[in-house]
């Protein structure tokens, strides 16, 4: 292993090691950035992907349910 260098600046690679959720509580401004610009969003359209088939499972349930 090489030593850090002197003016303690990040290594790029080194940092990519760090998982995602370490450098979002840290603050990292990268990643912040990442997850304003696509990370949520991707999030949103997963949520409301997962909802639309809750919803369209409930529908064909009350749907398909035998009338007695």
């Amino acid at each position: 292993m090489r030593p850090p260098p002197t003016d303690q600046t990040p290594i790029e690679y080194e940092e990519k090691k760090i998982p995602r959720w370490d450098r979002k509580r840290d603050g990292d401004p990268v990643y912040r950035k990442y997850w304003n610009e696509i990370g949520k969003p991707l999030r949103w359209k997963m949520l409301a992907e997962r909802d639309e088939q809750r919803r369209q499972k409930a529908k064909a349930r009350r749907r398909n349910r035998k009338v007695e």
